[in-house]
């Protein structure tokens, strides 16, 4: 996808939308593929969920917003997930560093 010509593709939805479609759909189903077959079926139910929000949003303008909104709750989510990690790795670590025993009383 580094070789995206933005201006090529503008022109191809303007004069040949029909092509422009297709060939967005071909971009898109190849990205899909060259992932493993587990995250395939997640990545096709966000580009549904991607395909319904453009055809909701009525304008560009919306659908970005759309889209964005979308991103920014996975983006939280991703940093929910992040902080129990973080959390249960620090629990994993206090309990790590207890002596022997379970005791964590100094020996006096």
């Amino acid at each position: 996808m580094d070789d995206l010509d933005f201006d090529a593709w503008c022109e191809l939805a303007e004069q040949r939308p029909e092509q422009y479609f297709r060939e967005r759909e071909r971009l898109i189903e190849g990205y899909i593929a060259s992932h493993p077959l587990p995250q395939q079926a997640r990545l096709r139910e966000f580009q549904l969920r991607i395909d319904r929000a453009r055809a909701q949003a009525g304008s560009p303008l919306r659908a970005t917003r759309m889209m964005m909104s979308m991103m920014e709750d996975q983006l939280e989510a991703l940093r929910d997930r992040l902080l129990c990690l973080q959390s249960e790795t620090e629990q994993i670590a206090r309990l790590m560093d207890r002596p022997a025993g379970g005791s964590s009383a100094p020996d006096d």
